[in-house]
């Protein structure tokens, strides 16, 4: 097993800290303009852009295999990068998605457990993941740095971060797969009895209760479908024994 990186110790001297605090300031003074920032984490993007569960999943499981040089709109097939957890990842996940979790490979709970979808309820701890060593991994999963990748993670956040990782590692066509496995809550501004206007999350589905299945991602009200058998080929093998170990 790949162990995580672990931090150096080291003492800076005075002379060092000033140092850094000029190479500090002069970074953030050069620091170029953000090209969009994802409207609903509020993170900067670098990355191409977003796309709809419904369109990834035409892309990567209906039209799977219509996709080359005789194909005059779909060149390359794209691939789905789910960044989850391997516990996530476990409990369900599109068609022929590679798992490599990121930015945390695992998370330990607490007494409370997981959600139906392998998150922590709360988080105990986790083993990080490195960002080099996640692209240095999608790398040799994904050589050709001109595959449509989309990124995929529980509620569109996880997957912004690994979707600029990719970019800044030389991909070209990376797109955020924008609500997520799970998604949230939808809202929209209501009424109240005294005039007022208040915005409140949406019951999709009407039966008078706010659950996941009001969520908006690709498993719940968008409906898509989704798997829970391993395709050996596609997990993370540098954790691959957490497959069969994780709770």
């Amino acid at each position: 097993m790949i162990i995580p990186r672990k931090a150096k110790s080291f003492v800076l001297t005075l002379p060092t800290l000033a140092a850094l605090a000029v190479f500090s300031q002069t970074s953030q003074a050069e620091e170029p303009p953000c090209p969009f920032f994802e409207n609903r984490s509020g993170l900067c993007g670098y990355y191409h852009s977003e796309i709809s569960p419904a369109e990834a999943y035409l892309d990567t499981v209906v039209n799977r295999g219509k996709w080359g040089p005789h194909f005059k709109h779909r060149r390359k097939q794209p691939v789905i990068l789910d960044v989850r957890s391997i516990s996530e990842h476990l409990a369900g996940h599109p068609a022929h998605a590679f798992n490599v979790p990121y930015p945390y490979i695992q998370q330990n709970c607490d007494s409370t457990g997981r959600t139906v979808d392998g998150a922590c309820k709360k988080m105990v701890s986790e083993i990080a993941q490195d960002p080099e060593d996640f692209a240095d991994y999608v790398k040799r999963i994904i050589p050709d740095k001109s595959t449509p990748i989309y990124t995929l993670c529980r509620t569109g956040v996880r997957s912004v971060g690994a979707a600029n990782v990719l970019t800044d590692a030389g991909y070209t066509n990376v797109r955020n797969i924008w609500e997520g496995f799970v998604g949230i809550n939808l809202t929209a501004p209501k009424k109240q009895a005294d005039g007022s206007v208040k915005t409140l999350p949406v019951d999709l589905n009407h039966d008078g209760a706010l659950t996941d299945e009001d969520k908006n991602g690709w498993r719940y009200h968008q409906q898509l479908p989704y798997e829970t058998r391993l395709e050996w080929g596609r997990i993370y093998w540098p954790y691959a024994d957490l497959y069969q170990t994780a709770e």
